[in-house]
């Protein structure tokens, strides 16, 4: 057996049952349910699974069906209503169960990072699968892949699907383990699309042919290294025109199914589960020590970085400029931020600003999603003012947690 990949090292041994060879009648086509994101329908997951299953020898019919938007998460779909209404109306043999690729939006200092599972990716989990068994279909988790610049999360996700993947009894689809392990042993085969989260064809291509693997316990070697079928732009499949979804050099498909199988067979062999302990939470942005504030030591007008959106989106840092003047016995302001890419927001009225001993208060708008309130705290010190800004919802349990240092700026001449 080959080495696992490093991170697989810190994992130990749960017993669980694998998948079990997929033994569909010859009167009808195996049919899966796909209900995610736009990891699965970017350059249509679905269809380049049946792509590699009608190159098998034989055959293998497969008939899929995919309710994805981009960013959907699981309790989005509950929420909405169709991929229920979907599963429920059947008959599956299989409902490919997706969640967003960091369970949720959170950020900090703009960087993601994985959500917390049991605010909303367990709870709906648990329902879904539930309800796949239901109708008589069987519930696989799709484990997905780290974003390029954050490779270490692999292990939080890895441990957050096998967690739930365990507790329902539904098997895994090892996507995420695969990636690792091609990335560490062919780092020359680009798996990802420009941004470092989405796949490319190639990333696609091996989740495919992880999924092959565990719906039918054979071995993607020596399929199709080219595949087609229906594009889907956004998720909106078009049955109107037939595309090449994949198509890879015979060398780096046989590298790809050799990745999917080998990570199937090991995972199998270990019982069909692995899992972590539960892993500490990424500790979040504090502010230091800050010296004793008077309003009028703060009029004036700041300027400096902030670190609060998305890097990824190019939106961190930006430019956050307070200018702070004299309203009654205290202090009122605007506040101006310029995102990286140079797009503007502001002036927004400062609510809700006070000032204590040791620290400003204030609150903004999110500017990124048009609604709700990001609380902001700072201090003074030597250097400038400090500060802390933080959005939570409740609903969906977004957070964003990030940081700004601004020093005063001179006085126009």
């Amino acid at each position: 057996m080959r080495s696992a990949p490093a991170s697989l090292a810190l994992l130990w041994m749960v017993l669980a049952p694998p998948v079990a060879a997929a033994e569909p009648s010859p009167a009808r086509p195996l049919r899966v349910l796909f209900i995610g994101n736009s990891y699965t329908y970017n350059h249509n997951l679905p269809a380049q699974l049946e792509g590699l299953a009608r190159s098998a020898t034989p055959p293998l019919r497969l008939q899929t069906r995919t309710i994805a938007r981009a960013g959907v998460r699981l309790q989005q779909h509950w929420d909405r209503g169709e991929a229920l209404a979907a599963l429920r109306q059947g008959p599956w043999d299989y409902v490919v169960l997706q969640e967003q690729s960091t369970l949720g939006l959170r950020l900090i200092d703009g960087r993601h990072a994985v959500n917390d599972p049991e605010l909303a990716f367990h709870p709906y989990a648990r329902r879904f699968a539930e309800e796949a068994r239901k109708v008589g279909a069987q519930p696989l988790f799709l484990l997905t892949w780290a974003r390029r610049s954050t490779p270490g999360s692999q292990t939080q996700l890895t441990q957050a699907y096998m967690s739930v993947a365990q507790e329902t009894g539904a098997p895994i689809v090892p996507a995420g383990l695969a990636w690792e392990r091609s990335r560490q042993e062919l780092p020359a085969l680009e798996l990802y699309h420009a941004d470092g989260s989405h796949p490319s064809a190639a990333g696609s291509y091996l989740t495919a042919a992880c999924l092959y693997a565990a719906l039918t316990g054979q071995s993607p070697e020596g399929l199709a290294a080219t595949v087609s079928g229906h594009p889907s732009p956004e998720g909106v499949l078009d049955p109107s025109r037939t595309v090449t979804l994949a198509s890879l050099s015979p060398e780096e498909a046989a590298h790809l199914q050799r990745v999917a199988w080998s990570t199937y067979s090991e995972l199998r062999e270990r019982g069909g589960y692995l899992t972590v302990g539960p892993l500490p939470p990424e500790p979040l942005p504090s502010l230091p020590e800050g010296l004793p504030l008077e309003p009028a030591a703060l009029v004036g007008t700041w300027e400096g970085e902030l670190r609060f959106y998305s890097e990824e989106a190019g939106q961190s840092p930006a430019t956050l400029q307070l200018v702070l003047k004299p309203r009654g016995s205290g202090l009122g302001g605007t506040a101006r931020i310029r995102f990286a890419q140079g797009k503007r927001e502001g002036p927004q009225v400062l609510e809700g600003l006070t000032v204590e001993p040791t620290r400003l208060r204030f609150t903004t708008p999110v500017v990124s999603q048009g609604r709700g309130r990001v609380e902001h705290e700072a201090v003074l010190t030597a250097e400038g003012l400090v500060g802390r800004a933080l959005y939570e919802n409740p609903r969906n349990h977004d957070r964003y947690v990030g940081t700004w240092k601004l020093q005063r700026a001179p006085a126009p001449p």
